[in-house]
Parts: structure tokens; sequence; C-alpha cells
């Protein structure tokens, strides 16, 4: 799955990143309520999961509206801690 082909939900949850367990990449979704972001899951293959439901990184926090959070994460500039 490449940024690009990401199809933005106004609500509910969009796969941003799938997982690969050969390549230890987590899956990583999101949940958009009112074209607003509101809650960002990343899922092992094992099960374990975090929720973040307010600080993304130390530039951004939720809620964040939709149209901004998907430019910023098409452009590399959010990174999920």
């Amino acid at each position: 799955m490449k940024k690009k082909d990401i199809v933005w939900l106004e609500n509910g949850w969009t796969i941003m990143q799938e997982a690969n367990a050969q390549e230890h990449i987590l899956e990583i979704s999101c949940l958009a309520e009112n074209k607003s972001v509101v809650e960002i899951r990343k899922r092992h293959n094992d099960g374990e999961e975090e929720i973040i439901k307010s600080k993304i990184d130390d530039n951004y926090s939720l809620p964040m509206p939709l149209d901004e959070f998907s430019k910023l994460y098409i452009k590399d500039m959010i990174s999920f801690k």
C-alpha cells in the first residue's frame, strides 16, 4: 500500500499502513468522526495493539481535521510515538 493510494474515510476506520511481519512493519489505522481524526491504532501481527488518543508526536495531537492529517501523513511530517 502506498500513501498516495489511501482512501481517507470521513467517518470510520482507514488503514494507513498494512502490517508485514517479515519486515517488522506495524499496521497503522486511524478513526475519523465528523471529518476529524480522533484515534490512531498501531497493531503487531501477534495481536499487541497500542491506541493513540491524544499526542501523535511533539508537533501534533488529536483530534485533527482529516484533510490536514492526510496531507501531513502523505508528506511524512507525522510520526507515531
